[in-house]
């Protein structure tokens, strides 16, 4: 799915491209102009702000391990809210267990588990109660 929303954007801005008549030279402006942006912004600000210092720190806030970002994937999407769902991994693969309310959010909860990145597999151990 990943492949294909960039295979779009690509075309996107082949389109583009082709329909504003870019030339080779427009990338080279273009360049320059966001190099000026660049330092005009870095100039802008004062001389001891430590952006390296502020980008680790979220990163550190970033989930490393494939466990936490399925659970938090989990946790952000609206479809799930009020579901259950325990998380284990080992390594890149990764195990739900718990009950869903019905096929469809089983589905969606495996669907979030199986697209996050880090993740090479899915071990679906969710049940569905039966309807009689």
């Amino acid at each position: 799915m990943r492949q294909f929303a960039a295979l779009l954007i690509l075309v996107a801005l082949f389109i583009v491209l082709v329909g504003t008549q870019f030339r080779a030279s427009d990338g080279d402006k273009l360049a320059a102009v966001a190099r000026l942006a660049s330092a005009k912004a870095r100039n802008s600000f004062p001389p001891n702000l430590n952006f390296a210092a502020t980008v680790d720190a979220v990163r550190r806030e970033l989930p490393t391990r494939p466990e936490d970002a399925v659970k938090s994937r989990l946790a952000a999407d609206k479809r799930l809210a009020g579901v259950e769902v325990n998380v284990t991994s080992e390594g890149t693969t990764v195990k739900l267990r718990g009950v869903m309310p019905d096929a469809n959010t089983r589905k969606v909860a495996v669907s979030l588990a199986v697209n996050t990145a880090g993740v090479d597999a899915v071990e679906d151990e969710l049940a569905v109660p039966v309807v009689e």
